[in-house]
């Protein structure tokens, strides 16, 4: 089953760097429009963090299919830390952060 799924994870890790290059495209025009300070340049950095880790899914996923053909740094927890979850993480907060800055104002409304 593994062989199955393994390029599931590089295409949703795809998915949200087009999510993420979506919510930058609204931002910069909300930005435009009432004219906010515009941050919606950090996007493009948490998009390429996104595709630095889908291309470390990729490859790691790679060498976890065949082991006897990998180099063994490839399948360290080390090497999972420094190349996939902490561009995840760093990307995934500044997306956060960022859409919280842009759209927060959207939970602010109350409907009267």
């Amino acid at each position: 089953m593994i062989i199955i799924t393994t390029p599931l994870g590089a295409a949703g890790l795809l998915a949200i760097a087009y999510l993420s290059s979506l919510f930058a495209n609204f931002s910069r025009r909300l930005s435009t429009v009432t004219k906010m300070a515009s941050h919606y340049r950090w996007f493009l950095v948490a998009n390429a963090l996104f595709i630095v880790a889908a291309l470390s899914q990729i490859v790691r996923s790679t060498a976890a299919l065949a082991p006897d053909l990998a180099p063994p740094l490839l399948l360290t927890d080390w090497c999972s830390l420094a190349s996939f979850h902490i561009p995840l993480t760093v990307g995934v907060t500044i997306d956060l952060v960022l859409v919280w800055y842009y759209w927060g104002w959207i939970l602010k409304e109350r409907v009267e």
